[in-house]
Formats: C-alpha cells, sequence, structure tokens
C-alpha cells in the first residue's frame, strides 16, 4: 500500500516525542525536487478558512520550534482580526508532534481561530494531528507542493469596521466572539456565549447569551436576534439584562439605544419606524402618519 494512503488508525505509538522530534529518516518522497514553498510561513485566505502554509525542511528546518513559533505569532499579531474563524495548515514535510499542535491551537484561539485540519506528506505528523482529534489529509511532498495555492487572498493588517465576520455556527457557553465590524451570526447564542461588536450584531437564530454591539461607544448600533431571550444585553456604555420569563410569543426583534435606555420593538416595527436621532445620540420612533 502506498505510504499516502496509510491506515492512520494503526501504530498510534508511533507520534513522534517533543523532544525527538527530527528521528523519522528522509525518505525518495520526503526528497525536494522542485521547492516552491515560501521561505518563511505565509497566511492567506482561501475560500472560507484562513490558511497557514509553512516552509518545507529544504527552506526552513524546524529543528529550532521556537523561531517557528515567535514567526507565526508575529504574523498573527500583525493581522490582529480575520474575518473567518477555522484554519488549515499545509505543513509539508515538516515533523509536528502533539506538543506543536497544541501550542499551535492555543496561540490560534487566542485569536478567536480554530484549528480544524492539517495537511502533511509525514505520517508522523498525519497521526499526531488525527489523535488530536484534527482532520488529516496525508499525501506526497510533490501533491502538497502542487496545491499551495498560487495567489492567497491576502489578510488585511487591520480591519476598519466596513466588513462583517460570519459565522455559520453555534455559540457555546465559554465561547467569546469580538469583531471590530458587524457580527453576523447564522445559528444560536447559548447561555454563557459571549458577542463582543463595534458595530451591528445580528443572530440568524436564539439569542440567550451575551450580546455587546457598539463597543467602542456608537449608540447607533442595533442588536437583531429571531428569538431574543439573551442574558445580558449592552450597547455602547448601556447595560440590560433580561427577565428570567420566556416571552409568550418568540418573534425577530432589534435591541436599540432609546433616551429611556436600551428597548426591545419587534423587527419589522423598528425597520418602519424608527430613526436615529445623531444629536440626542439615540433611536426614536417616528409618528404615525395616518395620525398626523
Amino acid at each position: 500500500m502506498d505510504e499516502t494512503q496509510t491506515d492512520l488508525s494503526q501504530n498510534l505509538n508511533d507520534v513522534p516525542s517533543p523532544d525527538n522530534l527530527e528521528t523519522e529518516s528522509t525518505t525518495p518522497e520526503n526528497q525536494i525536487v522542485e521547492d516552491n514553498s515560501p521561505l518563511e510561513i505565509q497566511l492567506g485566505l482561501e475560500e472560507d478558512q484562513l490558511t497557514i502554509v509553512m516552509p518545507t525542511t529544504g527552506r526552513c528546518p524546524i529543528e529550532d520550534w521556537d523561531a517557528v513559533w515567535l514567526m507565526l505569532e508575529k504574523h498573527l499579531e500583525q493581522h490582529q482580526e480575520f474575518p473567518v474563524l477555522n484554519v488549515s495548515v499545509l505543513a509539508q514535510n515538516q515533523l509536528l508532534g502533539g506538543r506543536q499542535l497544541q501550542q499551535l491551537a492555543e496561540l490560534l484561539s487566542r485569536h478567536q481561530l480554530q484549528l480544524k485540519r492539517v495537511r502533511t506528506s509525514r505520517r508522523q505528523t498525519a497521526i499526531a494531528a488525527a489523535t488530536a482529534g484534527y482532520g488529516v489529509e496525508q499525501e506526497s511532498l510533490a501533491k502538497l507542493l502542487a496545491d499551495i495555492p498560487i495567489k492567497l487572498e491576502p489578510v488585511k493588517p487591520v480591519n476598519d469596521g466596513t466588513n462583517a465576520l460570519y459565522l455559520s455556527q453555534t455559540i457555546r457557553s465559554g465561547v467569546e466572539i469580538r469583531y471590530k465590524g458587524s457580527v453576523v451570526i447564522t445559528g444560536d447564542v447559548n447561555p454563557g456565549g459571549v458577542i463582543i461588536a463595534d458595530r451591528d450584531i445580528v443572530i440568524w437564530g436564539c439569542l440567550r447569551g451575551v450580546a455587546h454591539a457598539g463597543a467602542e461607544g456608537d449608540r447607533s448600533c442595533r442588536i437583531m436576534a429571531l428569538q431574543m431571550q439573551p442574558t445580558q444585553l449592552r450597547i455602547a456604555d448601556m447595560v440590560a439584562r433580561s427577565s428570567l420569563q420566556t416571552p409568550d410569543h418568540l418573534q425577530p426583534e432589534v435591541a436599540y439605544l432609546a433616551a429611556e435606555g436600551i428597548r426591545l420593538v419587534p423587527a419589522t416595527k423598528f425597520s418602519k419606524n424608527y430613526a436615529y436621532a445623531a444629536e440626542q445620540q439615540v433611536w426614536e420612533e417616528l409618528p404615525d402618519p395616518m395620525s398626523l
């Protein structure tokens, strides 16, 4: 059987020791004929994920893991915000053990990113990734080099707030999402989940956790959910806590900032009857034209 098709469920004891990552011998599959990998770690957007492309051992041996770690940390700090959540690592023929994968996942989580997939030509790296619960693709190095995106969409260093972050997932307890623009969640926000956005928040599901819109002080920001049962709502510097009672009729609602504080109104009514008064920095209900 070809090495690239080897069953990863076998020989789990082959996972490399963190202190001895260079014991695997170089095979013909690992010999580089034409190396078009980057000279250092490269970040880019590929479809709906962030792709981390590592150099091959021919470009940058990974004996000094601390140097590689600092290189990646520098890239992440420079970019600060990312419009996606999931991460795929193209590890080439670098030999990564469980300790390195854990450190990588922890670093990514500090930037609201989740390691989902590892592509590698090394069987031991594939076993370590599979053991840690990540998706794995083990292929020949030639195939991995051929698949390096010719032009990854560049990641903007700083988000100016004009772009929204779209996430299709349930935000579970203990998960906190922070973003400099608007946040759109297709899914529920469970109790203990927190969404913090500098602009608006839209929940295409049930909001049961905490939502903070206008985190940098913009009082015109709003929070909308198909079902509004939050633990806490915040808009700019104002805070409102929800009652423990479940409403009789759940419907899409908008939370906005009025002169009296944070208020809720049906979404259909808000879109037609409310306007933002910039001078007062509050939303006001427009008079009913039928009553004039």
